[in-house]
């Protein structure tokens, strides 16, 4: 008898995460939670997809306009990071003075 190979299914993805159909990976927890917060709120119509993705896109943008003495290494969940609090404050999930409250803390 010969042994088959059994795989896990992939979970599907939001429906917009079309360009890499593989599951995302992660180097550390708050990058999972930080991505699975971000689905979740715009899943649950929090604030459109897109308005997430044009603040992702913004952020990688200042990123890449940053002079290379400045930038630092890139960290994408880093980026991704600074879209959802730009978002969560576009869409008065978190008040402006609070989120500057969390992020100086």
């Amino acid at each position: 008898m010969e042994a088959t190979a059994t795989t896990t299914p992939t979970p599907p993805l939001h429906d917009t995460c079309v360009t890499d159909m593989n599951a995302p990976t992660f180097d550390a927890d708050w990058q999972r939670r930080a991505f699975g917060v971000a689905v979740a709120l715009s899943e649950f119509g929090h604030y459109p997809w897109d308005a997430f993705q044009q603040r992702l896109i913004a952020a990688i943008g200042a990123w890449e306009a940053t002079s290379a003495t400045e930038q630092g290494s890139w960290q994408y969940y880093e980026h991704w990071l600074a879209a959802l609090e730009g978002v969560l404050v576009d869409h008065d999930l978190v008040a402006d003075d609070e989120m500057r409250a969390l992020l100086g803390a």
